[in-house]
């Protein structure tokens, strides 16, 4: 199915929660899976439109916000005076970074136009270069930021582009780069299997790319790391998840820092 038109609606139900159920009937019961999506920019462009409000109202945000958590206790440690965000969506990242770290410089890319709209909005009166580009070609020069971060992006990305983005973090990123994204191979074998349908979501091996490009893998963490202080979390949320699907445990992630 093409992502174009992916969240209109057909007799009341959204399309995409459609094809999520054929492909998923498709792979639980004949083991048909579908190609991965070569490019995501009418998937955003259409979904971008109604993303911030989504998360905003669904009580999501107040269980991703663990990982963001885990994110800015790093950079509490490292030694920095800027950062951006490849994906910065409607900017609840690089927003959180400027509420902790006011004094830095902070910047974020984006290829969905709604995405940026809504960060504007999102974002107020703070202070971020946010810039519309491909994450295979960020519009920034070298070394432009001492730290690059992505969160749950790069998982988004054809298996074809990865490396492009890959070597574009290390081109943009003076000091560190920071990843929590999808790694089936440090996941567990039940998500894998609920993922293993979605055309979407791509798992990389994110520690080979980096070593095959000749870079030090400093820090690098799985569920198996994280899952008891995730528990922990979840159980002092006080929000209902109104999501259409469930939210997917720490195993949905693996936390990973670079040395440039």
């Amino acid at each position: 199915m093409s992502d174009q038109g992916y969240w209109k609606k057909i007799f009341g139900v959204e399309i995409f929660k459609l094809d999520y159920g054929i492909k998923s009937f498709l792979y639980r019961f004949l083991k048909i899976k579908f190609p991965k999506l070569k490019s995501q920019k009418n998937y955003w462009s259409d979904r971008g439109q109604v993303y911030m409000d989504e998360v905003l109202s669904s009580g999501y945000l107040d269980r991703e916000v663990f990982f963001q958590d885990m994110m800015i206790k790093e950079l509490k440690g490292l030694e920095f005076e800027s950062l951006f965000e490849a994906g910065c969506g409607f900017g609840w990242n690089i927003k959180r970074v400027k509420d902790d770290f006011p004094s830095k410089r902070v910047g974020g890319v984006d290829f969905s136009l709604p995405q940026l709209v809504n960060s504007k909005k999102y974002m107020g009166p703070y202070s971020a270069l946010v810039s519309r580009g491909d994450a295979t070609k960020m519009p920034f020069c070298d070394n432009a930021f001492d730290v690059g971060i992505t969160v749950g992006v790069f998982m988004n990305l054809h298996p074809s582009k990865i490396r492009d983005a890959i070597k574009e973090m290390i081109r943009v990123s003076k000091k560190y780069i920071i990843h929590l994204e999808y790694d089936e191979l440090h996941s567990t074998q039940q998500l894998v299997g609920r993922r293993a349908f979605k055309t979407n979501i791509v798992s990389h091996d994110y520690q080979t790319l980096y070593q095959n490009l000749g870079k030090k893998v400093i820090t690098f963490k799985s569920h198996v790391d994280f899952s008891d202080s995730f528990d922990k979390h979840q159980k002092n949320i006080k929000s209902q998840l109104t999501d259409w699907e469930s939210f997917e445990g720490p195993e949905k992630y693996i936390f990973m820092v670079v040395a440039i």
